[in-house]
């Protein structure tokens, strides 16, 4: 019987804790209270990702909404002549479908989904660089502007069959280019785009959740200092239960749709613990957010 596994990331292309235990011993209300004093002294802050607080504003040229209507996204974002007819109809989401392509789209939330049913062809010799550049024409065609670009990677993804127990060798099954929205080089948490092409270098697939933003409502700024932001830091973490690590902390600013459709930025902070590695088990990254009490 054979299977299929997708294996990703094989190729990237880039544009002090303390312990103790529990004794089961008695211990004095003043011992106890000393021990939690000194619970509160033991994050280990890193915080030269916040040592500059943010200044700009939102760019001028931003991604229009118009670029989710029907026309834009198989002109500009998949860019065919075929006609489309559309499928199906689930509240602001619409299935459309022409002889080559699959496009869904959500204009209320940003989304946008482009399959290719052409499958690709062998694989043929590729140059990560180019092809991470042809995406992002490809994006920036379709409206995105420079000024909502943040990082930007080039990786593979592979896949591997299995036949009655046995592991054939790997092959090659995307050219992903993952491009993260960022404003004034902040971080939009959970808006990106990934393209993707095949082993040949052809278009195959677009996922994008990228909304269209608002010209004003956004919280870009704090008036807080480093030093009242980790402690802010501090107690968030406390309240999720940590205790004691090493914390890196870093800008982002969080989305929220407005009653226009649009979306807003509140800029927060991201308190991130590494991830912790047993000897049966791992412990993802604990990542918590911070409260700065942002100002437009």
């Amino acid at each position: 019987m054979k299977s299929h596994l997708l294996i990703r990331f094989l190729t990237v292309l880039p544009l002090a804790a303390a312990s103790g235990c529990d004794s089961g011993a008695l211990m004095e209300p003043a011992e106890i209270t000393t021990q939690s004093a000194q619970a509160t002294l033991g994050f280990i802050f890193d915080s030269t990702a916040i040592a500059t607080p943010p200044t700009g504003g939102i760019p001028t040229t931003l991604l229009p909404r118009t670029a989710f209507d029907a026309a834009a996204l198989q002109g500009s974002l998949v860019g065919t002549t075929e006609p489309f007819t559309q499928t199906e109809t689930v509240g602001a989401r619409a299935d459309l479908e022409s002889q080559s392509w699959t496009l869904e789209r959500d204009p209320s939330e940003g989304q946008v989904l482009v399959l290719n049913k052409v499958p690709s062809g062998p694989e043929t010799p590729q140059e990560p660089a180019v092809l991470q550049r042809t995406a992002l024409a490809r994006l920036q065609r379709w409206g995105i502007p420079t000024a909502e670009l943040g990082l930007v990677r080039q990786v593979k993804s592979f896949s591997q069959g299995e036949d009655d127990g046995a592991l054939e060798a790997p092959s090659l099954h995307r050219h992903k280019t993952f491009v993260m929205r960022a404003i004034n080089g902040i971080r939009v948490e959970g808006h990106r785009a990934v393209v993707s092409h095949g082993p040949d270098g052809s278009f195959q697939r677009a996922l994008i959740s990228w909304p269209a933003l608002a010209r004003t409502g956004h919280l870009l700024r704090t008036r807080l200092t480093t030093a009242q932001i980790e402690e802010r830091a501090r107690t968030a973490l406390q309240a999720e239960g940590e205790t004691t690590g090493p914390v890196r902390l870093s800008w982002k600013y969080v989305p929220s749709q407005l009653s226009t459709g649009e979306w807003a930025l509140t800029l927060k902070v991201s308190a991130r613990m590494p991830a912790i590695t047993g000897t049966t088990s791992t412990e993802e990254p604990r990542v918590v957010d911070v409260d700065v009490s942002a100002v437009p």
